[in-house]
């Protein structure tokens, strides 16, 4: 009886030990390759989502945020640009075009009197010294110089200086126009002018100095060119022009309107510098006020 126990008891110990080692016996390397390669995607993949919703989140209440206080903004707009519409800024009301201008070209002899009917004389300038161009707007309140809202404007006057290759070129460029023919008109003053008529126009000629001067009238408005020749000559007597080296040009059309319907230039060396305002007696004002 005690051997077949001490036999027995041996295979009961050796069924135990290999019962047990079947429990403890760990997966294949390539098992736990795969489970964990599995369950790390999944996890990096959902952390990518969820950071990149919360990023969308953030970013659609920002969007929001900025939407709303442009929406803010906006609604406070309209009342601002309807200030600004009515009246000009403190800044634009207290500056001066003019001395802009002649901060920008102190050498240049501008015009000191731009005749003009408004509250306002408002400049635009363009180009350098050599090529200047100078034009003036009557308006009802001042501007700063070159402000764009004067695109929007119709010039009264205009001031222009270019230098050419050589006289020669600059003696061209005035158009002379020299035509003493016609009936001898006198002007006063020991003045002679000489009146003809072609398409419907009349015209009035004569020179003072190197100064050749001519006004255009129409026959059919009924027009009288020796009156505003003899209101020239007039004012000529008490005004002096600047000098032209050789020659000098005025034109007076009375049958036009607008700036360039009187022009008075003339050459100096190889400068031409030509005057132009919508009223006559008012360019022939410009002009002389070049020499103050």
């Amino acid at each position: 009886m005690k051997k077949s126990l001490i036999i027995c008891l041996p295979l009961v110990l050796l069924l135990f030990v290999g019962c047990g080692k079947n429990s403890t016996q760990k997966p294949t390397t390539s098992e736990t390759i795969e489970v964990t390669t599995s369950e790390t995607s999944s996890s990096v993949i959902e952390s990518i989502e969820m950071t990149s919703t919360s990023s969308t989140t953030s970013k659609e209440s920002t969007t929001k945020g900025t939407e709303s206080s442009e929406t803010t903004a906006a609604s406070t707009t309209p009342s601002s640009t309807s200030e600004e519409g009515t009246k000009p800024s403190s800044s634009e009301e207290v500056v001066d075009a003019n001395a802009e201008l002649v901060q920008l070209f102190p050498t240049v002899a501008f015009p000191t009197e731009v005749p003009h009917t408004n509250k306002a004389l408002n400049i635009a300038v363009a180009g350098p010294e050599e090529k200047l161009s100078v034009l003036y707007f009557d308006m009802n309140h001042p501007l700063i110089l070159n402000k764009k809202e004067l695109n929007y404007e119709t010039p009264i006057a205009q001031y222009q200086q270019e230098a050419f290759a050589s006289t020669q070129e600059a003696k061209e460029a005035v158009n002379l126009r020299v035509d003493m023919q016609g009936m001898k008109v006198d002007l006063g003053y020991g003045i002679t002018g000489y009146q003809q008529g072609a398409a419907g126009s009349s015209y009035v000629a004569w020179q003072e100095g190197n100064w050749n001067l001519i006004v255009r009238a129409s026959n059919i408005e009924q027009q009288d060119p020796v009156g505003l020749a003899k209101q020239v000559v007039e004012y000529l007597e008490q005004a002096m022009l600047p000098a032209p080296e050789e020659i000098g040009q005025i034109t007076f059309d009375m049958v036009s309107d607008g700036y360039r319907s009187n022009e008075i230039t003339w050459q100096v060396g190889n400068m031409v510098y030509t005057i132009r305002h919508q009223d006559p007696m008012a360019a022939l004002r410009m002009a002389v006020s070049t020499l103050k």
